[in-house]
């Protein structure tokens, strides 16, 4: 038993929103929310994953909800590690006989001090050589493109904190743009419509679900529509109001402008060739926002390229890292890893 996870390797997708974590010959081994419940007074982790998400805008004073990772970058380096911790050991990983390579995804546009916090939050949990491997391709290669022929095409993963937008050729970025606009504004811009239009206050979980039941880029063509409730700021007692994709798709239509200007100054710069390629190739949409309603056929009117939305979009960067885990040699880990 030792020796059992010696050299294990290990993909890891640590998301504003969820943490994923592949180990290779195993599969996806965990899939929680990047959460932790934290108390107020020592900071000492309570509970992490679907544990915290349970108990998320509901927790007495003594005890707070965290995200430790904001827009795609750390934002507590410590909360991460713990949070990393209980998931990884639930894999049956850790131990102090135990080594194990990990390679993690992350945004094409983090600065090499960022950079340098994913690696150590890595190491830290027993990592003994990290490997970065940009999002983009590997949700790219997860969703089954042929990244590595000489060809260009377009990936845009949109997931909960950042949306990363390439053009890629030969296995590499050619063009990229990182935009710190993604499904948590889609939530935010939600919240503060049924705030402003009817002085109903929800919480971040409420105006997701709104946003997945109702929420669209384009006109649906059922009329949909969502109770919700939540706070009235006028008298505070509990409301009840009844919401419509109309009203949502309004309040949607900034962070969505967003997410189409980026695209557009990512293929304003591309070059002319990789450009011509993408009149075919289309542009392909990652990452759990991508599954907001009709959003690809938006995507498609702005531009008059062919977009379409990945098969299984949540998992098409865990399952580029456990293709490329598969792909790595020993020596591809000591020229790009960081060795203990």
């Amino acid at each position: 038993m030792i020796g059992s996870f010696y050299g294990s390797r290990i993909g890891i997708d640590m998301g504003t929103a969820n943490t994923l974590v592949h180990i290779d010959g195993q599969g996806v081994a965990v899939k929680e929310p990047s959460l932790v419940t934290v108390r107020a007074g020592t900071g000492e982790i309570e509970a992490a994953g679907r544990a915290a998400e349970a108990g998320a805008g509901r927790t007495p004073r003594k005890l707070r909800t965290v995200r430790p990772i904001r827009h795609g970058m750390i934002s507590d380096l410590t909360l991460c590690e713990g949070m990393l911790n209980r998931f990884l050991r639930r894999t049956d990983t850790l131990g102090i006989f135990r080594r194990f390579r990990v390679a993690i995804a992350v945004p094409g546009e983090l600065t090499e001090v960022e950079r340098l916090a994913i690696v150590e939050s890595v190491r830290n949990v027993g990592a003994s050589e990290v490997l970065l491997v940009d999002q983009v391709l590997a949700a790219a290669r997860g969703a089954g493109l042929p990244i590595d022929e000489p060809r260009g095409r377009m990936v845009v993963n949109i997931g909960a904190g950042i949306t990363d937008i390439a053009v890629i050729s030969m296995a590499n970025t050619v063009q990229t743009r990182t935009i710190a606009v993604a499904g948590d504004d889609m939530d935010t811009a939600v919240a503060a419509y049924v705030r402003g239009k009817y002085q109903v206050l929800v919480g971040e979980r409420t105006a997701e679900r709104i946003k997945i039941q109702v929420g669209s880029a384009l006109p649906v063509a059922e009329p949909l529509t969502v109770i919700v409730k939540g706070r009235c700021l006028v008298n505070g007692i509990p409301r009840e109001v009844a919401l419509c994709e109309r009203e949502i798709r309004e309040a949607l239509s900034v962070p969505v402008q967003h997410i189409i200007m980026g695209i557009r100054e990512v293929l304003e710069q591309a070059p002319p060739e990789l450009s011509a390629d993408l009149v075919e190739t289309g542009i392909l949409l990652t990452g759990g926002s991508a599954l907001l309603r009709n959003l690809d056929r938006r995507i498609t009117a702005e531009f008059g390229l062919p977009a379409s939305v990945a098969q299984d979009p949540l998992s098409s960067v865990i399952a580029g890292l456990a293709h490329q885990l598969k792909r790595l040699r020993s020596r591809d880990w000591r020229r790009f890893g960081h060795p203990s």
